[in-house]
This record gives structure tokens, C-alpha cells and sequence, in this order.
């Protein structure tokens, strides 16, 4: 007859072997290429679109680390670049700015006012498997949250 802390430690044993293991990372070459597809305003508080638009999302992989871009986005010629990028189990993280990075001080542009764009801030949360990527994206202006856009993006093929 088993003790009862021989039971408890069996018992524990099995519960530990029967766990699911945690996801892997996703390698980073997962979300390299070109994405097209629709941008959708998830919430109805867009100041201009408000149907499904268009969009082409190109992510590279350089130096091991990603780098990408978004556009159209606010329904104009105005991109998101990534500014932050991330992978975090399944998913990739990223922080996004709307147009470009500013130059740097003593660059072009110095002194003039930072405006809107500067205060938006864009948080992407994208999943992918080989030829979809889906996900969305919070949109913050001056640290509030703003509006919220949904993506349904394929890998656009290279020409044979």
C-alpha cells in the first residue's frame, strides 16, 4: 500500500508529464515578405475610413531582426513604419509610428512642431502561419486609446 505522500508525488509526477509544453518562439522568417490584403477599423471611431481598405504590409529580416512598413494607413498616402519589433511565442509585437521616423537633431526638419503624427503611437499584434497573417493593431493618440484596426493579410507570390 502506498503512503500517502507517495501518492501525492505519483499523482504530481503525472500531472507534470501530461502538461503541455509551452509554444516555441516563431522564427522571424515566418513574417518576412510582403503582405496584401484588408485593413478593417474594428471600432467606428476612424475619422476617415470606414470600410475595408487595401493595404501592403512589407517586413524584412535583416541582420536577424525585423524591420517593416504599412501602407496606406489613416486612409492616406501616410505609412506605419515599425519602430519596435518583437516575437513573442506565436505572435510578433511591434510599435509603430505613423509616416517615418523623425531625423535626428541637427537633421532636416529640426524645430518644426511634432503635431499629431508624433503623438500617435500604433501597437501591432500579428499572428502568421506560411501564407496568411492575421492580427490587429491599437492606434493611441497623446496615450489614449483611439481606435482599433483588424488585418487579413496574404504572402504575396513572386512571379515564376
Amino acid at each position: 500500500m502506498l503512503s500517502p505522500v507517495s501518492f501525492l508525488s505519483i499523482l504530481y509526477l503525472l500531472a507534470v508529464l501530461q502538461a503541455p509544453a509551452p509554444p516555441q518562439p516563431v522564427s522571424p522568417a515566418t513574417f518576412a515578405g510582403t503582405w496584401v490584403g484588408l485593413q478593417m477599423v474594428a471600432n467606428n471611431t476612424s475619422p476617415g475610413v470606414q470600410e475595408a481598405q487595401t493595404v501592403t504590409m512589407t517586413i524584412d529580416l535583416v541582420d536577424g531582426k525585423l524591420a517593416g512598413t504599412l501602407t496606406p494607413f489613416f486612409g492616406g498616402d501616410d505609412g506605419v513604419t515599425f519602430v519596435d519589433v518583437e516575437i513573442v511565442g506565436e505572435e510578433l509585437k511591434a510599435s509603430g509610428i505613423v509616416g517615418k521616423p523623425r531625423a535626428a537633431a541637427g537633421g532636416e526638419g529640426r524645430g518644426a512642431a511634432a503635431g499629431w503624427k508624433s503623438d500617435t503611437k500604433i501597437r501591432f499584434t500579428l499572428k502568421a502561419d506560411r501564407t496568411r497573417m492575421k492580427g490587429s493593431a491599437d492606434v493611441e493618440l497623446s496615450g489614449v486609446k483611439w481606435m482599433q484596426y483588424t488585418y487579413d493579410l496574404e504572402k504575396k507570390r513572386s512571379r515564376y
